[in-house]
């Protein structure tokens, strides 16, 4: 429990969030221009769902339960498809008992039409794999076939919707706390999804990490978490801009107040999450790797941008607004920038205005 501990102490820190909020900016850029030249200098790691290829089934039977069977026949199998120049997006086993087989995805050959590769599928590499896997074919359970097959067709249709998907999330979040709060409170939000969402695209350029539809449900878990942590921060912002006391002192005290009061949630929060998903990141099998890892740079991402970077744009946002105002000689007002309900038992008075510093 002494361990935890240290996120108490952490509450009651002196650093000047909104001070030092260019810096966090300036490490955010670095990342996003190292992804960029990672980007330019290699391209991203598509998969089968955004480029088309094909996906084999290699049915062994009850043989690949045994022992490190799956390691043999997975090597063999790569060795079959590298004589061909095809390089293994993704292999994996299914099943059990009979039934049991390696999956294997792969991408087209630069140059082949659908059908080229579907005859070469079914012709050449079953041959191969039957001759390295099953030559003497004491195997009856051996089997190859193509079990599905991904157009480009197909692929750019997913790569459309997945770009309207977080258009569309994006703009109903920003009407959303343009509502529930102000429309700085929105923009800053969706500045920092946008942040979050170019992140995760950067760090997956620079490790390496294949891009396919289950990165597409990791950017909306993403863009979920960050919203979340997010609305947290700005909802305690409200309050305080509420209290005539804490905003008089100006949107920077506020933003600093707001962000310490919500810290250790949000540390908490984030830490015990990442620790869930580390666990199944490390443990899991390929395919839920690939899905956890960008997760996993979103939800440090996430937090990051909702504790150094959006409070303070808003603040800073903020502040250019009341400059403004102030330079046309009209009153700033807390009304202005945050809505206020007024008493339902003082419905004939007049509500109380704070002007910010």
């Amino acid at each position: 429990m002494k361990s935890l501990r240290v996120f108490d102490k952490i509450q009651d820190t002196k650093f000047d969030f909104v001070k030092h909020a260019w810096k966090f900016a300036i490490a955010s850029l670095a990342i996003l221009l190292a992804g960029i030249i990672v980007w330019i200098a290699c391209g991203l790691n598509l998969g089968l769902d955004f480029t088309g290829g094909s996906i084999v089934k290699v049915q062994i039977g009850s043989q690949l339960d045994e022992g490190n069977a799956y390691n043999t026949y997975a090597d063999k199998i790569e060795d079959v498809f590298a004589e061909y120049g095809i390089t293994i997006s993704q292999m994996q086993k299914e099943d059990s008992g009979e039934s049991a087989s390696i999956s294997v995805r792969f991408q087209d050959l630069e140059g082949y039409t659908a059908e080229q590769m579907s005859a070469l599928v079914t012709g050449d590499i079953t041959d191969s794999l039957t001759k390295a896997l099953n030559a003497d074919g004491s195997n009856t359970n051996f089997e190859v076939f193509e079990s599905q097959r991904i157009g480009a067709t197909a692929s750019s249709n997913l790569l459309s919707s997945a770009i309207l998907a977080i258009l569309i999330s994006s703009i109903l979040i920003l009407i959303y706390i343009a509502i529930r709060f102000e429309l700085l409170s929105g923009i800053a939000t969706l500045v920092t999804i946008v942040h979050d969402v170019l992140i995760v695209f950067a760090l997956v350029s620079i490790f390496r990490i294949e891009i396919n539809s289950t990165f597409v449900a990791a950017i909306i878990t993403v863009i979920g978490y960050s919203i979340n942590n997010t609305i947290i921060i700005f909802d305690r912002v409200r309050e305080n801009m509420n209290n005539e006391k804490v905003a008089s002192q100006g949107s920077n005290y506020v933003v600093q107040i707001s962000v310490k009061q919500t810290l250790i949630r949000s540390l908490y929060t984030t830490f015990t999450t990442l620790l869930a998903i580390a666990m199944l990141a490390i443990i899991g099998v390929s395919s839920i790797q690939i899905f956890l890892l960008p997760i996993i740079f979103g939800l440090i991402a996430g937090a990051y941008s909702s504790i150094f970077l959006a409070p303070a744009l808003w603040a800073i946002m903020i502040k250019n607004y009341t400059d403004r105002m102030k330079a046309k000689g009209k009153p700033v007002r807390l009304s202005i920038l945050n809505k206020k309900k007024k008493d339902k038992k003082d419905d004939n008075k007049d509500v109380v205005e704070t002007t910010i510093a």
